[in-house]
């Protein structure tokens, strides 16, 4: 699966045009979809307020973009449409909220169409499905859960009873304008094959880019996994563990019970991180933490052979 997550628009922008934009409408009405920035392609509208850490070659998107990164857009995005705003985030969030709310805007492109729930799945009691989410043939979800719009649970996923999949997570950026705005969460959860995840569950969808959860993963019971968090295949969760939006987690990593993980880390390929831990830093390939903070120990040797 590529990594190029775009949110196309179901009709032309018109009317959810924001007031400080509608001086742009011409260029703006050539949009078609909404992308992060660096992954944005042309007529693709995405916003820019910080030195960005990559670049996007051939850039040819719309970028909303503040004053003091306009140069350097300029210079390693010639290509691209830049419109200067004062508070661009803000006005980003304005406009993807309008889109949301009066459902002009569509799914992540990652999931392929159609929606809907496969005749071969099994679906518990009490349990909400939302029209565009998608799930495929031999999942299994058990009662009272809730499965959200834009989440894609492949073949052969196991989730317990009372799991939230799609939740939005919380977060908050004050416009310069003084209101306190909540970034809309346009992206969604995309669960691979044969991952299990464990009874009253929260797996938030992402906000520009969608959780993903790798094939045979492990998630145990009362665990919370952040939006936009990226989890490889055969990792392994025990109860209770929390993972931080935008946290990367390396295939085969094991976390014992009651872990906490911080937003924007990665946690490298095999490494075993002791129950209880706090983890507030990025933990290397292979090798075992343990604590509050979490430090390297000797081996742990923490769940199933897998």
């Amino acid at each position: 699966m590529n990594d190029l997550e775009s949110f196309a628009f179901k009709s032309p922008l018109s009317d959810e045009l924001p007031e400080i934009l509608i001086p742009y409408a011409h260029e703006l009405l050539k949009i078609k979809g909404i992308a992060c920035f660096g992954k944005a392609r042309r007529n693709e509208l995405c916003y820019c307020d910080r030195s960005p850490k990559t670049w996007c070659e051939n850039d040819e998107s719309h970028i909303l973009c503040t004053p003091d990164v306009e140069q350097e857009l300029e210079r390693k995005c010639p290509q691209a449409i830049r419109i200067v705003l004062d508070d661009a985030r803000a006005c980003f969030i304005d406009l993807t909220r309008r889109l949301l709310e009066s459902q002009r805007i569509e799914v992540t492109a990652l999931i392929p169409r159609s929606f809907g729930v496969s005749s071969l799945a099994r679906i518990g009691t009490g349990t909400q499905i939302d029209s565009e989410a998608r799930i495929d043939e031999e999942v299994f979800i058990g009662s009272n859960c809730i499965i959200q719009r834009g989440v894609w649970l492949r073949h052969g996923v196991k989730i317990g009873d009372g799991a939230m999949i799609g939740a939005t997570g919380i977060n908050a950026y004050v416009s310069r304008d003084g209101r306190q705005l909540d970034f809309p969460h346009l992206a969604g959860v995309i669960i691979e094959e044969g991952v299990h995840i464990g009874a009253n569950s929260v797996v938030m969808r992402g906000l520009l880019t969608s959780t993903r959860i790798g094939s045979l993963t492990t998630i145990g019971n009362l665990c919370n996994i952040g939006h936009g968090a990226r989890l490889g295949k055969r990792c392994w969760m025990s109860v209770g563990c929390l993972i931080g939006g935008h946290t990367e987690m390396g295939e085969g990593a094991t976390l014992g019970m009651g872990c906490v993980i911080r937003d924007n880390l990665k946690i490298g390929e095999n490494t075993q991180i002791g129950m209880g831990s706090v983890v507030v830093k990025h933990v290397t390939a292979g090798i075992s933490v343990f604590g509050n903070p979490a430090r390297p120990v000797p081996t742990i040797t923490a769940g199933p052979e897998r």
